[in-house]
């Protein structure tokens, strides 16, 4: 579909003579001053003593400075500097690296840096989603508010590696429904320099070649003969890994271990079991006093929505996206529901399969973006305050 196709299917724009391209840009734009001023008034509401100098620092909390040392200082040695408790090779490099390069030509304050670099990976995913969209421009104006104003901004506009993660996995996501396997390749690459789940996407782009093969009538036993004979689908599904690789690389180079960013894990406790168990006892933490629930049960809601869409994804028969929702979910769980909420906040399939059910209806439209940026102020007191579902 051209844009101009495009413009002509959305006939308020074309009687106002505005030129779709500027619409696109524009709208995300408008959610980037109105999320910033409403994450202000959080910030001023829960700083007694604030100033706008110390915005950007008083949003950076968690996750947060462990990846403001990673851009300045770069990885720990071992042994560590003053025999801290962990390193910080838990933490993957494309984010923080491409903060430090940002950083090292803008030479302010790393945190402001990331943020404005942040806003801008944010403005590029929803452009990249428009056509996953089914440039529908309610679904789009909501996915906008989702990254910029809405309730789980603060992970796409500070120097988190969740803004990076959903806008790659979106470009990936695209590239398949383009059957472009080199380009999923390169984007999966990145992907899995930016998160440890990242190199799931390998096994999507295998998932979207085998359905393809499958629709075309071929049989079953053929299936492994006909990918050695696509070279494009080879060399994507070698490119996929390639971050995460790349890293082990040098961590085994930096440290002696390969694979410190698994076990460094040991020094945050962390508790492998049985996602099933999990997500059950943070459903079963009650709240006493309170009719709030309490952050489990908010983690382990996070996580029933996300499986509840992502079963939808398959019912829509998008299995290449169903497939990398359901594993990037159910990886963390072993390690118990910690940082759910953020994670699943973060897959980009959901979120915008969530955005065109919730841009079907111009009320219920109204109503999500009335909601999303009421949220974004309430979240961010909460993150300020130190809400634990939201770390």
């Amino acid at each position: 579909m051209t844009i101009a196709t495009e413009v002509a299917a959305t006939p308020h724009l074309r009687s106002l003579g505005i030129p779709l391209p500027v619409v696109l840009v524009a709208i995300p734009v408008g959610f980037i001053v109105l999320g910033l001023v409403i994450r202000y008034l959080a910030y001023a509401a829960a700083v007694p003593d604030d100033s706008l100098g110390g915005f950007a620092d008083g949003l950076c909390r968690w996750d947060c400075p462990w990846y403001v040392h990673i851009a300045e200082r770069g990885y720990d040695p071992y042994p560590i500097p003053k025999m801290l408790g962990a390193g910080n090779w838990a933490f993957f490099p494309l984010m923080p690296m491409l903060v430090g390069v940002a950083h090292t030509l803008v030479p302010q304050p790393t945190v402001w840096v990331a943020t404005v670099l942040s806003l801008a990976l944010s403005t590029l995913t929803a452009l990249i989603a428009w056509p996953l969209l089914e440039r529908n421009l309610r679904a789009y104006t909501l996915f906008s508010a989702y990254l910029l104003a809405g309730p789980f901004s603060i992970y796409f506009t500070t120097i988190y590696t969740e803004v990076l993660f959903i806008l790659l996995s979106t470009a990936t996501i695209l590239m398949l429904e383009r059957r472009n396997y080199v380009g999923a390749g390169v984007f999966a690459g990145l992907l899995s320099a930016t998160r440890i789940v990242g190199v799931v996407m390998a096994f999507a782009m295998l998932v979207q070649a085998f359905v393809d093969h499958r629709t075309a009538g071929r049989p079953l036993a053929s299936f492994v003969p006909a990918v050695l004979k696509r070279p494009d689908i080879v060399l994507g599904l070698f490119l996929a890994p390639l971050g995460l690789a790349l890293y082990i690389v040098f961590l085994q180079h930096w440290v002696g271990d390969g694979l410190a960013f698994l076990h460094v894990q040991r020094a945050w406790a962390r508790a492998y079991g049985n996602p099933v168990v999990f997500v059950w006892d943070a459903l079963t933490t009650w709240p006493t006093g309170s009719i709030v629930p309490t952050a489990p049960q908010q983690l382990a809601a996070a996580v029933l929505v996300g499986f509840g869409l992502s079963g939808l994804l398959a019912w829509r028969r998008q299995w290449a996206a169903a497939s990398f929702v359901v594993i990037c979910m159910i990886i963390p769980l072993f390690a118990g529901m910690a940082s759910t909420l953020r994670f699943t906040a973060a897959l980009a399939p959901l979120a915008i399969l969530a955005c065109l059910l919730l841009g079907r209806n111009r009320v219920v439209f109204g109503l999500s973006l009335v909601v999303f940026l009421v949220a974004d102020y309430f979240v961010t007191v909460n993150w300020i305050g130190g809400a634990l579902s939201l770390v």
